[in-house]
């Protein structure tokens, strides 16, 4: 495919996904519809499917009208599957097991003891009488943990953390967790995705963070002498992280004579290195950018402390990291107005960075290389947004629920970091730890798994 035709179709998509309000309604309305009736069918296989896509529907928020009938829709279910009346949508969350820890899936479910210990993660040992703490990094993974292990036999020992890696939380990969008869907490900083835990009715509880709270601070290499790149952009090759976009607006301000150095940091997801290339060449910039791909991660933080600004440009996201990587490494970040729900982000602020709409990018890159000085990222993301400020907010809120419940805590949990290729302890040695509480997950691995 030519950049010029790709280009044209994920602007098409985009258009059609979130802007065109003429069709967006129908749309949602003709699938709710169709789904709803599904729902309904004699066939429960068929029935699991309608459910899958209420679920699926209701997480892109295309309408609010239809979230709302697909809220109720799901309550209702849910109470009925918990009263033994089967109504399908449990089927489809085993449908969604099924999906995900197929051999031909595209994450590896294949040998799932490799995620003890990095995407499920003790951080607080189970006790005679006292459960410990489990967190569970990675949508994808959270399938894997319901199919290839014991579930219930871990949620009876451990509480569970869910730290979800996408927004729109009415998915099968968090729903299905509401099959257990413990209390599971969700991080999430979405409105949205908040409202609709609560309403849901169900044992899911919201931890106020996210997976990009996790950074660690302490990470950063011995900074460069000076800053050199003047742009920085770290995100997949994928379409909706929007490249194309960006490098039209650094067509734009090429042609009024300003001619950036831009770093690009990322990894196929849909797209390939060549397809972000071809699109750069498309727009005449190809010569300012500078291209990185699956580099490690003190690599990436180099980068960071060389660059001047970062830019994120999807409309979609979950919680993402590299804006929050690039704050610690103090690089003020614009974020595309409208992200994901139009929540505005606290953390984006006068001291962090800006929101900045569609058609405002050149303008605003240029504005704040010039006058980056008044910006203090890592100073406010070392106060208000790390690790250890996660831990804290999880802490308090598990010690609460714990105290409610008159189950017993007795001390508190230990410190971990998140990052691209799964969660660590701050503190290396607290692995040793949970020795016993590993060898329990290992035991707990199906024998199909």
């Amino acid at each position: 495919m030519t950049a010029r035709r790709a280009i044209i179709q994920a602007a098409t998509t985009e258009y059609l996904r979130h802007d065109s309000r003429l069709i967006r309604t129908p749309v949602a309305l003709s699938a709710y519809s169709a789904a709803s009736a599904m729902t309904h069918s004699k066939s429960l296989q068929r029935r699991a499917r309608g459910f899958d896509l209420l679920m699926r529907l209701h997480a892109a928020a295309i309408s609010p009208s239809v979230d709302g009938k697909i809220l109720r829709r799901l309550r209702e279910a849910t109470a009925a599957e918990w009263k033994g009346k089967p109504t399908g949508l449990w089927e489809s969350y085993d449908a969604a097991i099924r999906r995900a820890t197929a051999p031909d899936a595209a994450f590896q479910a294949s040998k799932p003891g490799k995620y003890v210990g990095t995407r499920i993660l003790v951080v607080k040992a189970a006790r005679a009488g006292e459960r410990g703490v489990l967190i569970v990094d990675y949508s994808n993974v959270f399938p894997i943990l319901a199919g290839k292990f014991d579930l219930h036999a871990i949620a009876e020992r451990y509480t569970i953390v869910l730290e979800p890696s996408w927004t729109g939380l009415s998915q099968p990969d968090v729903m299905l967790f509401t099959r257990l008869k413990q209390r599971v907490f969700v991080q999430t900083m979405e409105p949205r995705d908040r409202e609709f835990i609560e309403a849901l009715g169900a044992n899911l509880t919201v931890v106020p963070i996210a997976a990009n709270w996790w950074v660690d601070p302490r990470t950063l290499p011995d900074p460069p002498p000076t800053r050199d790149i003047d742009v920085i952009m770290v995100a997949s090759w994928a379409d909706w992280k929007r490249h194309w976009r960006f490098f039209r607006a650094l067509a734009a301000l090429r042609k009024r004579g300003h001619t950036f150095k831009v770093a690009l940091v990322g990894y196929n997801y849909g797209w390939t290195r060549q397809d972000i290339e071809a699109q750069a060449e498309h727009y005449g910039i190809r010569d300012q950018v500078e291209i990185f791909e699956r580099i490690s991660t003190e690599e990436v933080w180099k980068l960071l402390l060389r660059s001047k600004i970062h830019v994120l440009w999807s409309r979609r996201e979950g919680s993402n990291r590299a804006i929050i990587e690039a704050m610690t490494a103090d690089v003020p970040v614009i974020v595309r107005e409208g992200l994901s729900f139009g929540f505005k982000y606290p953390y984006i602020n006068e001291k962090t960075g800006r929101f900045v709409r569609d058609g405002e990018l050149a303008d605003a890159m240029l504005d704040m290389i010039t006058s980056r000085q008044r910006y203090a990222p890592r100073e406010w993301i070392v106060q208000n947004m790390t690790c250890h400020t996660a831990t804290d907010v999880l802490e308090r809120q598990l010690q609460a629920a714990a105290r409610a419940a008159n189950d017993p805590w007795s001390g508190g949990i230990v410190r971990k970091t998140s990052g691209l290729d799964g969660q660590h302890y701050v503190n290396p040695a607290d692995r040793e730890l949970f020795a016993d509480d590993y060898r329990f997950l290992e035991s707990t691995i199906l024998k199909n798994g």
